[in-house]
């Protein structure tokens, strides 16, 4: 997982505008990383939940449900990402994006197809999409965070939120805690218990 957050990195440190071949081939990248990781992991949870933990199906399964959810979640935001790269679905103004002020009803366009370099792709005023602003529509400002709220909403509820249903998930199929506070209860027992060193007589 933290190669592909890598991999989201370098794509956009070497993002050079819309349909630059090394950003898509990142932005793929990373969602295939991510996907293998993420629903491995629900398998892993699946099977060691199965093995460990007993009830109802509900009761055996709750962590594989909270890990499947967070292998959803979390791969949203690269899926989202990776849509807007291949079809280039970037909003901004006529005169960034075709140097032709007014090439459109609303001012604004995507990016041409590549077999139609002169005609508009309208879209809606105020340009950008989900994640960016109209402004690295172009590919000259580097992008690593979203920059308007409907992105940052994506990446706090589902990348943030799928990561800690993850760990809520793994916690439990494990028991990890629980090995760790039996670990700790254990450590501190034998500390209180060993002998006091003994007084030296002068």
């Amino acid at each position: 997982m933290v190669f592909a957050a890598i991999l989201n990195v370098g794509a956009s440190v070497m993002n050079g505008g819309s349909g630059k071949g090394a950003v898509d081939f990142f932005h793929g990248l990373q969602v295939a990383v991510m996907m293998t990781l993420m629903f491995n992991l629900t398998q892993f949870t699946w099977w060691t939940c199965k093995r460990s933990r007993v009830g109802t199906t509900l009761q055996v399964h709750q962590p594989t449900l909270l890990v499947l959810a967070s292998a959803i979640l979390v791969n949203v935001q690269p899926m989202w990402i990776l849509v807007i790269g291949s079809w280039s679905l970037c909003c901004g103004k006529c005169e960034d994006i075709m140097q032709q002020p007014g090439c459109s009803s609303t001012g604004y366009t995507y990016p041409p197809w590549p077999n139609t370099p002169h005609e508009a792709r309208t879209c809606a005023a105020h340009g950008g999409n989900v994640f960016w602003d109209e402004s690295y529509c172009t590919g000259k400002i580097l992008s690593i965070f979203p920059t308007v709220a409907s992105g940052w909403a994506v990446q706090i509820l589902c990348t943030w939120g799928g990561y800690a249903l993850m760990f809520v998930g793994v916690l439990q199929a494990t028991r990890l805690h629980k090995k760790l506070g039996r670990k700790w209860r254990t450590i501190r027992s034998a500390h209180g218990a060993s002998p006091a060193p003994a007084a030296v007589e002068p």
